[in-house]
C-alpha cells in the first residue's frame, strides 16, 4: 500500500518526492504496471491541484508494461507539468516515454518540455535553465 509522508510517497521501491517550489522527484526501478502507474498519476494529480510543476524521474532500471503505459496516457494531462525530465534513460526507455509523450501532449493546451539527463545534477541544470527560459514568455 502506498504511504504518504509529508511530501514524501513511497509505492513497494518506487519512491516520490517533492522539492518546493515546482519539482517532484521520482525514482522507478523495476517493472512498473498498471498498479504503479496509478500511483504515480494519483501523486501527479495531487501536487498539479497546487500548480504546475517540473517532473524529474529517474528510470533507471525499470520499464513499462503495455497497460501502465496505456493508464499514464489516459490519466495524465499535459497541462499539469512545466516540464518533464527523464533520468539514466536507456535506449528502449526513450523510444517508450516518446511514444508517452506523443499520448500526453495531444490532450494538452500548454507547452510541454522534455529531456533527458544522464544524473539528478544534470536535470536541477535543466529545471533552472527551464525556469529562466519560460521567465521571458
Amino acid at each position: 500500500m502506498a504511504r504518504e509522508h509529508g511530501l514524501e510517497w513511497s509505492h513497494g521501491v518506487q519512491r516520490a518526492w517533492f522539492e518546493a517550489p515546482d519539482i517532484l522527484w521520482a525514482r522507478f526501478r523495476g517493472a512498473i504496471n498498471e498498479d504503479t502507474s496509478r500511483w504515480s498519476c494519483a501523486i501527479y494529480r495531487e501536487v498539479a491541484s497546487r500548480g504546475r510543476f517540473y517532473l524529474a524521474a529517474d528510470i533507471a532500471d525499470s520499464h513499462l508494461s503495455a497497460e501502465s503505459r496505456r493508464y499514464v496516457v489516459a490519466n495524465t494531462k499535459a497541462d499539469w507539468f512545466r516540464g518533464i525530465i527523464y533520468i539514466g534513460a536507456g535506449v528502449e526507455q526513450r523510444v517508450t516515454t516518446k511514444s508517452l509523450m506523443v499520448g500526453t501532449m495531444l490532450g494538452g493546451t500548454q507547452r510541454l518540455d522534455m529531456t533527458y539527463a544522464d544524473t539528478l545534477e544534470e536535470a536541477r541544470a535543466w529545471v533552472e535553465a527551464h525556469r529562466a527560459g519560460s521567465a521571458g514568455r
